[in-house]
């Protein structure tokens, strides 16, 4: 008995749709973790006009790129401190959690965080010599 072209395309998009859904399941962690797509992209730190995040794939890895300008330390001109790439996971309850790369340390530290639109908001994560404990970043476009 000969089978049609239909037959054989329902089989496939069948077999396809429960592929995705089995990958979807498997990918979920128990990190409650969250993605906001909107993020990507350059942002500027609304009071001090220089500090950057970025975020974005660098590699293969989506990260955040912290630019925070060079400073002179012992002689050397060298980025300022905290520059540099973070792992970052998107939390639910807007947090955040975050991992200086360039740090021995290898924990992950959460934080506050909300992204509206155009602004985001962080708890502080560098810097911690200036006043405040929140930080307000606009993007750029």
């Amino acid at each position: 008995m000969p089978v049609d072209k239909v037959d054989l395309t329902r089989i496939n998009m069948k077999q396809g749709l429960t592929i995705m859904l089995a990958l979807t399941l498997l990918s979920c962690t128990s990190d409650n973790v969250t993605t906001l797509t909107d993020l990507n992209g350059k942002w500027v730190d609304f009071n001090t006009k220089s500090d950057t995040l970025t975020f974005g794939l660098f590699g293969d890895k989506e990260s955040i790129i912290l630019g925070r300008g060079k400073e002179t330390r012992d002689g050397f001109v060298l980025p300022k401190h905290g520059s540099g790439p973070y792992d970052y996971k998107l939390l639910t309850g807007d947090k955040i959690s975050l991992r200086w790369t360039l740090s021995s340390n290898g924990n992950f530290n959460d934080y506050y965080f909300k992204q509206s639109g155009d602004k985001l908001t962080i708890e502080k994560f560098y810097d911690t010599t200036t006043s405040g404990t929140m930080l307000t970043f606009k993007k750029l476009n």
